[in-house]
């Protein structure tokens, strides 16, 4: 089971497991945000279950579970949503992850792979973010997803079932903008870029930020639930960060435009450095990033441009 599965991440990992061979895969989604669309051709052979976590009918879950051996729990509130209703973000990533918990292992899942993310640490600053600091999440959502750590670390501790926790930097690929209602900076330039207009910087542009493609996301992902390791928590990043400006030049150099970037007011990010430190998965998982920042944005735009309306 993939929940988040018609999602950016969930929907390439669906794309990936079906590719491994995957038996049977259940795809449950609220369809909110994401789109069957984004499963391709594999619409038509996995089972899509409308099913939004904390909202509708627990029990509902029963018959989709029924034989699941693994559990990826990628759905969730997001960021952005959590600034105009707290209420929804604690309801679905709090309540409704524990409620997916509790009927899964009532199911007999074997093993839980649950996303989180680098909002569970809370700082913008500083050194590379290491699993083993004290998490201080300043946001609705980083709260949100650092109580599903502890919950599924819980179902673990009473229940036995096998888990790991992945808290994903900033992931970047095709399909990112799904009806999210928000774009990350590499969507909305490369679109600003392909209508002609500059991309658009906020502040000086010396932010940093982790960018880790999609694809070697995924990999990591399989890789949390195929080893046998369990009870980890890692950080999924490149572990290099990358300033806004080079960002920015780099996007400007692969689409080939000539235009020069515009510097709008400085937001909340100015001054920020958000890196994860990757060694842990290395170490766990003989995981690393392997998609240099220049093929992963080579592909995105490709996949933009086909897809411009």
């Amino acid at each position: 089971m993939v929940t988040g599965g018609c999602g950016f991440i969930g929907s390439h990992l669906v794309h990936a497991l079906a590719a491994r061979g995957a038996k049977r895969i259940v795809v449950v989604d609220s369809l909110r945000y994401g789109k069957p669309e984004n499963l391709g051709a594999l619409a038509e052979q996995v089972e899509v279950v409308q099913h939004t976590l904390g909202e509708s009918p627990p029990d509902a879950l029963k018959p989709a579970l029924e034989g699941m051996t693994h559990l990826f729990h990628l759905a969730a509130e997001k960021h952005n949503q959590s600034k105009d209703s707290p209420a929804r973000v604690f309801q679905s990533n709090i309540v409704g992850t524990h409620t997916l918990f509790e009927k899964a292992v009532e199911a007999g899942v074997k093993k839980i792979v649950f996303t989180s993310s680098l909002y569970a640490y809370g700082r913008i600053t500083g050194a590379p973010f290491v699993e083993s600091e004290v998490p201080q999440p300043r946001t609705v959502y980083g709260i949100s997803k650092l109580a599903g750590e502890h919950i599924v670390a819980h179902f673990g501790y009473t229940q036995g079932v096998a888990w790991n926790v992945l808290r994903y930097l900033f992931v970047y690929g095709p399909k990112q903008f799904a009806g999210l209602g928000y774009k990350s900076v590499i969507m909305k330039n490369f679109e600003r870029i392909l209508s002609g207009e500059p991309p658009v910087i906020l502040g000086d542009g010396a932010q940093e930020l982790d960018y880790v493609f999609v694809d070697d996301v995924v990999e990591a992902t399989l890789k949390a639930m195929e080893s046998p390791v369990t009870g980890e928590v890692l950080n999924i990043a490149s572990g290099h960060g990358t300033r806004i400006d080079a960002l920015t030049e780099a996007m400007l150099r692969i689409s080939g435009s000539t235009l020069r970037p515009t510097y709008g007011p400085a937001d909340w990010t100015h001054g920020s450095c958000r890196v994860g430190n990757a060694e842990r998965a290395a170490e766990v998982l003989g995981w690393r990033a392997t998609t240099p920042l220049d093929v992963g944005l080579r592909r995105t735009f490709a996949w933009i441009r086909r897809h411009a309306s």
